[in-house]
Formats: structure tokens, sequence, C-alpha cells
């Protein structure tokens, strides 16, 4: 092999490593202009036309890095407690029992983060007031419609599952995040306690909303899904105006994340990013 051709492959390879892809991918940056193909500034960025999406292991340095879109094409009704039963026991895969333990923990958690307390004397996938009337705990299971998607994680081949004007609704393709728990909804302007409150307590208004659930993510047919906790760092505020929002995040071998996300309203878009660790 000529020097010039041995060059031009020990490139070809170094450009593969950095997207991950190893020496056998289908995509490559051709650095162009004497750019380098080990990092830096290259003189060209080549384009992409796979139907994957690749991402290295150490995504900017984390260990672990999700991205989720969803562009939301709704239709016909939705039961959301409904769905958040076949959420519990059909997805997650849990008995009455891991069930109830699982309600029992986001009511811990929404008492000491945010000092809202319920009795929990309903039946197990029943609404429930909290014992000051300014909120509700619902069972959710977020419509699929939605479009809810991971497509960017981390030392794995994502699809591009998508319909023309909406990102993947099919529960069941690769990608698919299928999102439920308990949700707390502000049925009243009130003032929140616990560790977020602090001393002086925490103003929210009617329509805002906590969160407690699961990001139970579908994966290869023959793999298990990758699932996650998150518990919210600080209310959502009322959908009337684009919001952001922050969550802790827990996932068994991975350890403590974070999700930084936005959505807007009407169409009820969701563009989040998910890190572990929480940061660097």
């Amino acid at each position: 092999m000529e020097r010039r051709d041995t060059l031009k492959t020990i490139g070809a390879m170094g450009i593969a490593n950095t997207l991950g892809l190893g020496a056998s991918g289908t995509a490559a940056a051709d650095p162009g202009n004497g750019g380098s193909s080990r990092g830096g500034n290259p003189g060209r960025i080549g384009r992409y036309g796979g139907k994957k999406t690749f991402a290295p292991p150490d995504l900017g340095g984390f260990d672990h890095v999700l991205v989720y879109l969803a562009e939301p094409l709704i239709q016909g009704d939705w039961n959301s407690v409904e769905g958040a039963k076949r959420f519990q026991r059909d997805i997650m895969g849990r008995d009455d029992e891991e069930v109830e333990a699982d309600r029992r923990a986001a009511e811990a958690f929404y008492e000491g983060r945010f000092g809202v307390t319920f009795e929990g004397d309903v039946g197990l996938f029943e609404p429930e007031e909290s014992n000051d009337g300014t909120a509700t705990l619902v069972p959710f299971y977020q419509n699929p419609d939605a479009g809810y998607n991971a497509y960017v994680v981390s030392g794995r081949a994502m699809p591009n599952n998508h319909e023309g004007e909406a990102t993947n609704r099919e529960e069941m393709l690769a990608g698919k995040v299928r999102d439920g728990g308990w949700i707390v909804r502000i049925t009243e302007d009130t003032t929140l306690g616990g560790t977020h409150g602090g001393g002086e307590g925490f103003d929210i208004g009617a329509g805002g909303m906590l969160a407690y659930g699961d990001y139970n993510i579908k994966m290869g047919d023959h793999e298990a899904p990758i699932m996650i906790r998150y518990e919210s760092e600080h209310p959502i505020p009322p959908l009337d105006m684009p919001v952001a929002f922050n969550c802790d995040l827990v996932h068994d071998e991975w350890g403590e994340g974070q999700v930084r996300g936005t959505t807007n309203v009407p169409g009820g878009g969701l563009r989040n990013v998910l890190t572990f660790p929480p940061s660097l």
C-alpha cells in the first residue's frame, strides 16, 4: 500500500472511532483542508445520511447522555388512569404489591420535597386530593401519540423512527419512551414547603405540576428496556406558556443523573436532555 493510501486509511479509522462507530461504521467525516480527524477544528465536517443515530459512550465527557424528542400527533381519546394500570402492570412488570409500594414512595417524596401530603387511603389507581385540598395526586401514563422517543443514547445506535409530521408514536418500536407514574396537579394557588420550599415556602399557581415516575425506554426485542426513575427537582409552572423543567434521575447501574427539558404550548412538543452524572 502506498504511503498516501496508508494515511487515508488511518484517518478514516480515527474519524469512525471518534463517532463511536469503529472501523466498520457507516458514517464518516471528511477532515478536508488539512483538518485533523483526531479532534480540534477539522476543515470540513462531513454529512451523515444514515438511518440511525450514533453517539460515543462518553459523549461530552458524561458517562451517559440521552436525548428525547416529542412532536405529538394525538388521535382519539386517552384515559390516563387506565393507561397507568397498563404502564405499571404490563410495561413495568409490577404486581399490585409493588405498585402500592411505588405509590407510597411517590407520596413520601412529595411530602419530603414539597410538603404536600396525602392520606393514601384510596384505591390503588384512584386520584387523591391532598390533605389541604390544594393538589391532586393522579396515576398517569403518557399517551403514546405524544411521540416521546429517545433518538440519542450514548454508546448505542438508535433508530430514527418517526412519521412525516410526528415523532415515533408506536409503543413497541425501539427508542420509544414509555413515561408513567404518579403526578401531582396543583388545583389551587398554594405555598409549597418541604426541602424545596425551605423556611419561607415557595408560591405556585393553580395548574402547576409535580412529577414522580419512570422512563421505560423500549430497546431491542431481545434485550431489557432502559428504566430510569425521575423526581421533580422543582415545581413545573402552569403550562400556559413554554416552560423548562428539571428532574433528578436514578438508574440502577448509572447512578444519579438529571434531565433538563422544555415543553411548548399549545403543540405540546418536548425536548429533553438527560446526563449521568448530573454535571461534570
